[in-house]
């Protein structure tokens, strides 16, 4: 159902607009692109991975929270406004054009750099998340763990292929409101039958 929920977003979010497709017009509310960083947080690596570590390691799992909060803070507070007021839409785009040297375009050399960075980086952290798809899928639909993979890679696709940022966007805001219920229900039910108290927060 809640794939179902994101594809439906992805078709009807669908743009050929370049402004819509990058940057989904620039006409998110802030309330709303705040729900969805907070879902880019809590992807599949954070819902997995970091329960995972805080359940073995306690307080210590505490300092892989605090190192990728404050990357997107650090993005959020020191890159993104950059970009914006260049009119970039990527941060190689954005490189490229503050470190031209008076180059029409942009220098070649640097956006070659920035994208290969981008690429380590990004590819460092969707390795975690394309193994957490697959557990997902494999242990709700019960298929194999590369059919989970290609199903999740799917719909991801169909999802941002079609509407880009805008429909991405939405589809992250719908996501931060069954990740929310997701992480507070279960946890809502351990302190009741503990602590006969659905807020642990307060105890």
């Amino acid at each position: 159902a809640t794939v179902m929920i994101y594809a439906l977003i992805g078709v009807t979010g669908r743009t050929t607009n370049a402004d819509e497709y990058y940057v989904a017009g620039r006409r998110i509310p802030a309330f709303y692109n705040g729900m969805a960083t907070a879902a880019d947080w809590m992807s599949a690596a954070t819902f997995i991975g970091l329960v995972g570590i805080l359940f073995s390691s306690g307080y210590k799992g505490l300092a892989f929270i605090v190192g990728w909060t404050g990357g997107f803070c650090l993005v959020a507070m020191l890159i993104a406004p950059y970009i914006r007021k260049f009119g970039s839409y990527t941060i190689p785009d954005f490189l490229a054009i503050r470190y031209s040297q008076g180059k029409e375009g942009g220098s070649k050399s640097v956006r070659v750099v920035a994208v290969g960075a981008t690429i380590i980086c990004s590819f460092v952290y969707l390795v975690a998340q394309i193994q957490g798809v697959g557990l997902i899928v494999n242990r709700f639909i019960g298929v194999e763990f590369g059919v989970g993979i290609f199903f999740g890679l799917a719909g991801i696709l169909v999802c941002s292929f079609l509407g880009g940022m805008r429909a991405v966007t939405w589809t992250q805001v719908a996501q931060y409101i069954i990740f929310m219920i997701a992480l507070l229900l279960p946890l809502s039910m351990i302190s009741y039958k503990k602590h006969n108290s659905i807020f642990p927060q307060v105890s």
